[in-house]
């Protein structure tokens, strides 16, 4: 049987070479199917080896925004960026959206910096770094990618180091205010964080700030505020041994104009640290994603998280109590909101409400709470509050516990007022500013003489354009014909 069949094989292998002999058409079709078997057989080896070579040989690291900002702060100190960054344009397919839509490819840009970084053995090792943004807002995507040969990563983390020392120096120059911004559909909302020095604020001394002092301590209220957040920084390990939540919160409440920011600008100047803004009033603010700004995207502890004008960012902060209505009134009046609200979403499209439940909805009061000291909430964190009314806020929010300090914003009295003319007018006689009476009328020395001289220089000042536009007027009446 075996001999029959290699027989067979035999002659078969014979008819089909006479055939490739004798026909040049069927030759070339085995020839290109052989060729194509060939190519796809070294195409799938090349990608099993370059596979290989790039986990083994190839390290891709794609980095937080947080982090992304640390490797760009280094990028910038190195002065042969300029020379090897590359740019790259491509487009991606937008689906139009109305009549007045017009392009329907948007532009997208990929920032390439590649660069020769020294390890710390003293060898060369190339190094490229990605970042991707949005050709139409020129704004930049969250996030970065680097990639480098090898697979120690111990020279990812000395650039890290090295971003992060960077930002620490210029925290001495300027005050980083960090603040929310929305992505788009794919990233949400995200921290914007300033990359340029034209964005940022230049630092604020705390001396600026100039508040009534403490009867029991006689120190300013700004000083004070200042010395409990110092307290509480170099306390780290007391809240660690004892078990305690690494936070502290504070609140500024009082008249507007008070200097309640400036305040928070003048904290975070003299401890060197960045203020996160969170807009609690966005429609597209829900409590996940409240909690997803709050665990991603912020600098390493400490930093301070501010919320400004907080009974006027969301309703869900509100007292309950407060309202004047009862129970029922009250739920009433949330339906009618609600309601409200849902013919608002109905007027704008359905594609509004579509999107407002892909974001995860509203942002409710238990939401935010959760989000500042709940059990996922993140540590090392100076929480302040800002409001104009203190009354308005729940219960809940401000307690004891979640709040630690509250510094109350009045009228400047007449010894802040004598303090603050010291503070901004130091080129004056240092006694000056001690005559200074509120409604008195007296100044200081020959205060009242120079008062008088010039309130008798406005007079002649007021006489002399009277006089002038008088006698405009007359010549306007009887012009002099010549």
């Amino acid at each position: 049987m075996g001999a029959a069949l290699s027989l067979i094989v035999r002659k078969w292998v014979q008819v089909f070479i006479r055939y490739l002999e004798n026909s040049d058409y069927l030759a070339g079709m085995l020839a290109m199917s052989t060729m194509g078997v060939a190519r796809d057989g070294v195409a799938r080896l090349f990608g099993l080896v370059l596979a290989w070579a790039l986990r083994n040989l190839w390290v891709t690291v794609r980095l937080e925004e947080k982090d992304a900002d640390l490797v760009l702060a280094w990028l910038r100190e190195r002065p042969e960026v300029n020379d090897t960054s590359q740019l790259l344009l491509y487009s991606q397919r937008v689906a139009p959206q109305g009549l007045l839509r017009i392009y329907e490819y948007e532009p997208e840009i990929q920032v390439t910096s590649r660069l020769r970084v020294e390890r710390k053995d003293g060898r060369k090792q190339w190094i490229w770094v990605t970042r991707s943004s949005d050709g139409s807002s020129e704004r930049h995507l969250p996030g970065a990618t680097v990639c480098f040969f090898g697979s120690d990563k111990s020279m990812l983390e000395g650039i890290l180091e090295s971003g992060r020392e960077i930002q620490r120096r210029r925290r001495e120059k300027y005050l980083t205010v960090v603040q929310v911004y929305d992505y788009g559909k794919d990233h949400g909302l995200n921290w914007l964080h300033p990359q340029d020095k034209d964005r940022k604020q230049p630092g604020r001394s705390i001396s600026s700030v100039v508040l009534p002092r403490c009867p029991l301590t006689g120190l300013d209220q700004a000083e004070a505020l200042m010395e409990d957040a110092r307290e509480f920084l170099a306390s780290e390990m007391w809240y660690t041994e004892r078990g305690i939540p690494y936070r502290r919160g504070y609140m500024l409440y009082g008249v507007p104009g008070g200097g309640k920011s400036s305040l928070v600008m003048a904290v975070a100047s003299e401890l060197r640290l960045p203020i996160y803004m969170l807009q609690l009033s966005s429609e597209l603010m829900s409590d996940d994603t409240l909690n997803s700004l709050m665990q991603h995207g912020m600098h390493d502890p400490p930093t301070i998280l501010l919320l400004e004008d907080v009974d006027l960012l969301h309703s869900a902060v509100l007292n309950r109590r407060s309202t004047g209505n009862a129970a029922n009134g009250g739920n009433d009046e949330k339906e009618q909101r609600d309601e409200t609200r849902d013919d608002l979403d109905k007027s704008r499209g359905d594609q509004d409400i579509g999107d407002r439940k892909r974001r995860g909805g509203r942002l409710t009061l238990s939401g935010l709470l959760n989000a500042l000291d709940g059990p996922t909430a993140t540590t090392g964190r100076l929480l302040f509050m800002t409001t104009n009314a203190r009354e308005r806020l729940d219960p809940a929010l401000i307690r004891s516990g979640r709040i630690d300090f509250e510094l109350e914003f009045t009228f400047a009295g007449q010894e802040q007022i004598e303090r603050l003319f010291a503070r901004f007018y130091s080129d004056f006689r240092s006694g000056d500013a001690q005559g200074l009476r509120i409604g008195s009328g007296s100044l200081p020395g020959g205060g009242q003489r120079s008062l008088s001289w010039f309130c008798l220089r406005c007079f002649l000042f007021s006489c002399y354009w009277f006089c002038w536009y008088l006698l405009l007027f007359v010549q306007l009446l009887f012009p002099v014909v010549p």
